[in-house]
C-alpha cells in the first residue's frame, strides 16, 4: 500500500537568472508549476513567509504527495523546466508518524 509523502521546502529565493526574466517569462513558469502539482496531485498544507524572520530563507511550506511516484513525477517535470535555475530551496522528505 502506497503511503503519503509530504516534503517541507525550505524556500531561500530567486536566483539571478529568475529576475532577468521579463514578467511575461515569470508568469509563465508559474503557470506551468500550478498545472504540475494538479498533475501530480500535491497538495499545499501551509506556506509560510518567513524573511522577516530569517534572513536566509524566504519561505517555507509543507506539500502532501499521494505518494513517492507522484513526488518523483514532480522533480521529473521541474528538470525539464530548468526550475532550479530559477529558485534555491532545500527539501526534506518524510511519511507520517502514525500511533
Amino acid at each position: 500500500m502506497s503511503k503519503p509523502v509530504y516534503v517541507l521546502v525550505i524556500g531561500k529565493g530567486h536566483t539571478e537568472a529568475w529576475y532577468r526574466l521579463s514578467k511575461e517569462e515569470q508568469d509563465a513558469i508559474w503557470f506551468k508549476l500550478i498545472e504540475i502539482d494538479k498533475r501530480v496531485g500535491a497538495e499545499w498544507q501551509i506556506l509560510c513567509n518567513s524573511r522577516w524572520g530569517d534572513q536566509e530563507v524566504l519561505n517555507w511550506g509543507v506539500v502532501e504527495y499521494p505518494d513517492i511516484e507522484s513526488y518523483q513525477k514532480k522533480v521529473e517535470e521541474l528538470e525539464k523546466l530548468d526550475w532550479w535555475r530559477y529558485f534555491s530551496a532545500k527539501t526534506i522528505l518524510g511519511t507520517k508518524i502514525e500511533d
